[in-house]
């Protein structure tokens, strides 16, 4: 296998830990709205990503603009614990959930490591994500890290969403390399994993919640939960034999 000469990242849940945000931001949600305060913290995290699925997809079809989508999404979530809510409230509400969820910028445990260590060994590296483009970038503004990447491709802008192959492509394109020269990381196995081995490109797969697949493909490196042990990790996307790789 050959050494690879970029890294492709996805950003939600890869390198900036978003169930962390939205955790907090359901928390806060929650203190709010005492008929919410008894719902297991679980539960809340299993409507609200119900809810910002089906409904961040028609966003990014353009079946919705984003303000409708914001309310509609709390209006939803709020309706699975038959709690009604008016466009007004809910879009308030969404507001107010989206400021306690950015006090909590962080990255995932060990990204942080991950990407300073590339940047030494002078690996160049490019976003590869799905989402509004002053979202994902405001994102890469927050953790400091928006003069790391080559190449940022965000799928408001491409015009299609991972896992599309077309996304992937385009990334290659402007990286001015071929999918045998980089490898991909990302947290979702449907969009980030077989998005990029349709066109492939090698993968490395940050299974964060340990999930075990019946059917997981062949040739997909796993890193189980974050990137605490970043010297594993490194040595798993560079796919190289250096023992210095994994120092620092």
């Amino acid at each position: 296998m050959d050494y690879p000469k970029a890294v492709l990242f996805d950003l939600d849940d890869t390198l900036y830990d978003h169930l962390h945000s939205a955790r907090q931001g359901l928390i806060a949600l929650s203190r709010r709205h005492p008929a919410l305060l008894e719902v297991p913290i679980p539960v809340l995290e299993e409507r609200y990503s119900q809810a910002l699925e089906q409904l961040h997809l028609q966003m990014l079809s353009g079946d919705l603009t984003q303000t409708e989508a914001r309310t509609r999404r709390m209006q939803q979530f709020f309706g699975s614990f038959q709690i009604s809510l008016t466009d007004e409230v809910a879009l308030a509400e969404h507001e107010l959930f989206r400021y306690d969820s950015d006090q909590a910028f962080e990255f995932v445990q060990g990204a942080e490591e991950i990407l300073r260590r590339l940047r030494e060994l002078e690996m160049r590296m490019a976003i590869v994500t799905n989402n509004l483009v002053s979202e994902q970038l405001n994102k890469l503004k927050q953790l400091g890290i928006e003069g790391y990447f080559d190449v940022v491709a965000i799928s408001e802008e491409i015009g299609v969403s991972k896992p599309d192959p077309e996304i992937f492509m385009i990334t290659l394109e402007r990286l001015g390399l071929q999918a045998n020269d980089v490898v991909m990381v990302g947290d979702s196995l449907k969009s980030d994993i077989l998005g990029a081995q349709a066109v492939g490109i090698r993968t490395v797969w940050l299974n964060r919640h340990s999930d075990s697949p019946a059917h997981l493909p062949p040739g997909i490196a796993v890193i189980d939960q974050d990137f605490s042990e970043h010297k594993q990790a490194i040595l798993q996307i560079l796919d190289h034999g250096r023992e210095e790789a994994g120092h620092g």
